[in-house]
């Protein structure tokens, strides 16, 4: 039994229906014979269980009543496979990108490891796919693993090689009772309230050094107050999804022509110019510069070792007032430079930090409160997007006699309206859109003009003469 690190306790304690704390990654697949036979659903479980082996898989979380203390991880008892395992019948395109949508509303069960593998047998109408196709959605928990985690996982889950080393034998832990967790906690109160005491001052102190800091800075700040959009929220508990892929030899090659940016700082830019557009077609301008949140690994640092999600968050200047797009492009890479710089300096770190210092049962509180003021919709956050990248290392991704031709993946909106997720597998690049309906009214006019940033960024990329 070993318990959860506080940061991946907070995404527990957060867990809300307005901002469930999964992230999904969905892929299509096609058969590989020539007679375009696709996997029965016995074949599909055979071929999960003999891979969902891995440690991290078959651990439960076990709360602690009232989150006294911080949960526990615990190896499950009565680990099953197939109670991981929803097989859904045949649907179209459109219909499957909602059902993956409902999915990311939907909690996830507590009484067996958090994670869920949705099947949807066939799949007519996918762009760009002839013939039927097998969407297959891996949903899991943040508290269990980040983005750069789940690539072991999705490798293991999705590769030909059966795993072999797998962290030892198979562990039958107890599950402690509610009555022994309230023992061990109450055992802890006196810990727990200096470390409350102990939070609560550091992040005055924190707070000040960063005052400090900031007043006669060297390096680039943040960008300073956001620029208000129908789009930041509050957010409700309804979600609507759309995909968007790019050829990613044709982004690399724009990232050859501009030069000294990255494909992450295309999608950026991709997506500023999308939102800014978007936002000028229902009749809301922005008033400045449109700011996106994306996740910074600091695995490379040894920041977090104890942790299963060891990243920080840049609030990253979109720079969207800026017209011509290549020179956008070059502003939200500095834009982006600038943010990791600033996350070095140890004041704008600590900061970073400070939410995830208080014990659950004060999220519990708080939340009570809003709750009874009527003010639980949720916390205004100073970006206007989320963009997530996904590490492209992963060379291929299979299922029983089929292959992934592409994929699109869901996260958690925090704040704000429209999320944005970014990932490759193959010759694939991804750019897909999660959001609110309510804030963003006309999701298919988005995406169409996600396309249209992305075809205005390949066309100024390609007037650049490339020495």
């Amino acid at each position: 039994m070993r318990q959860l690190k506080a940061k991946d306790a907070w995404f527990v304690y957060v867990d809300t229906p307005r901002s469930r704390q999964a992230y999904m990654s969905a892929y299509v697949l096609v058969p590989d014979d020539a007679a375009g036979r696709l996997p029965d659903r016995g074949e599909i479980t055979r071929w999960f269980e003999e891979r969902a082996v891995l440690p991290v898989l078959r651990q439960r979380l076990v709360r602690v009543p009232l989150d006294l203390d911080h949960p526990y991880w615990v190896d499950d008892p009565d680990y099953d496979v197939g109670r991981h395992l929803h097989f859904h019948g045949e649907r179209g395109w459109d219909e499957s990108r909602a059902m993956v949508a409902d999915i990311s509303t939907e909690p996830m069960d507590e009484r067996i490891p958090l994670w869920e593998m949705h099947v949807i047998d066939r799949v007519h109408g996918v762009p760009d796919t002839e013939g039927p196709a097998m969407l297959v959605v891996m949903k899991m928990h943040h508290a269990m693993i980040d983005g750069v985690g789940s690539s072991a996982v999705t490798t293991t889950l999705f590769g030909d090689a059966l795993p072999r080393d797998v962290g030892g034998p198979t562990r039958h832990d107890r599950v402690p009772g509610s009555a022994e967790l309230v023992v061990r906690a109450l055992a802890r109160v006196p810990r727990t309230v200096v470390d409350t005491v102990v939070a609560v001052r550091r992040a005055r102190a924190n707070w000040s050094a960063l005052a400090l800091s900031r007043a006669d800075a060297t390096y680039p700040l943040p960008p300073q107050g956001l620029t208000t959009t129908p789009l930041d929220g509050p957010v409700g508990p309804r979600r609507v999804l759309e995909a968007e892929h790019f050829s990613l030899p044709e982004v690399q090659e724009i990232k050859a022509r501009i030069g000294g940016v990255t494909v992450n700082d295309l999608m950026l830019t991709v997506v500023g110019g999308a939102m800014h557009a978007y936002l000028v077609e229902q009749g809301h301008p922005p008033s400045g510069s449109l700011s996106a949140s994306a996740p910074m690994s600091i695995r490379a640092t040894g920041a977090g070792a104890d942790s299963n999600n060891r990243f920080v968050m840049m609030i990253v200047d979109l720079r969207t007032d800026i017209v011509d797009p290549v020179a956008r492009a070059r502003a939200v890479h500095d834009a982006v430079i600038g943010e990791r710089t600033r996350l070095g300096v140890p004041a704008e770190a600590a900061v970073a930090y400070v939410e995830y210092m208080f014990p659950g049962w004060v999220f519990r509180a708080v939340r009570r409160i809003r709750t009874w003021r009527g003010t639980d919709a949720g916390v205004r956050r100073p970006f206007n997007t989320f963009v997530s990248s996904v590490p492209r290392d992963i060379a291929e991704v299979r299922v029983a006699g089929t292959t992934c031709v592409h994929s699109f993946g869901i996260g958690p909106l925090d704040g704000t309206g429209v999320g944005h997720a970014v990932g490759a597998i193959g010759e694939r690049l991804g750019l897909n859109t999660a959001a609110d309906p309510e804030l963003l009214t006309d999701s298919r006019r988005y995406s169409e003009l996600l396309r249209h940033s992305y075809t205005e960024l390949k066309e100024a990329a390609q007037q650049l003469v490339v020495r």
